[in-house]
């Protein structure tokens, strides 16, 4: 009985290892593990029972390694462009950024609320990259899907800064994504 209760909750502990293991912030690389990564994310936030239990996953995604490493960090907005968590900066909680634009005048958000409005996907933009001194913006990818809480229907998101064979952010025209939303 012991041996099998010992191997059951090794196997309880090595499941529930890989599985954060997946899904860590350190492990995003591309769009596909930023695409897991978010809807990772996403449904450990949708099995919250409760209330408490729901800060305690948002706590989590501000201070946990696994869902918080240099650049990768989980954000959450409403649909109408009020910032809902940000695993980074929580002054920005609160926040409507729906006319927020990068130098190329794509408006972020707005694009954002379109691509989730499709049942969610990636957005590409210009953003500040912490890991580049002096830079004004760097081409960056976030992956954003519809989740709602409590009734009330969000986006939720995370995003990184690709090379520039994984983005299409400096080739394609800015006029054209301007006019699009």
């Amino acid at each position: 009985m012991i041996r099998v209760l010992s191997f059951v909750l090794v196997a309880i502990g090595l499941l529930g290892g890989a599985e954060k293991a997946a899904a860590a912030a350190r492990n995003v690389v591309d769009r596909e593990t930023l695409k897991n990564f978010v809807l990772e994310a996403k449904s450990l936030l949708e099995s919250a029972q409760d209330e408490a239990a729901r800060t305690a996953i948002l706590e989590s995604f501000r201070t946990d390694e696994e869902w918080r490493h240099g650049p990768i960090y989980i954000f959450i907005v409403d649909l109408d462009g009020t910032n809902f968590f940000h695993a980074t900066t929580p002054s920005r909680e609160g926040v409507n950024n729906i006319n927020q634009e990068d130098s190329n005048g794509v408006k972020i958000v707005q694009q954002a609320i379109v691509v989730v409005q499709a049942g969610g996907g990636f957005v590409e933009y210009l953003w500040d990259n912490p890991a580049i001194e002096g830079e004004d913006e760097s081409p960056k990818v976030s992956y954003v899907a519809p989740i709602e809480i409590d009734g009330t229907s969000y986006y939720i998101g995370a995003g990184l800064y690709p090379t520039a064979e994984q983005t299409n952010v400096m080739p394609i025209s800015w006029g054209s994504l301007k006019g699009q939303v």
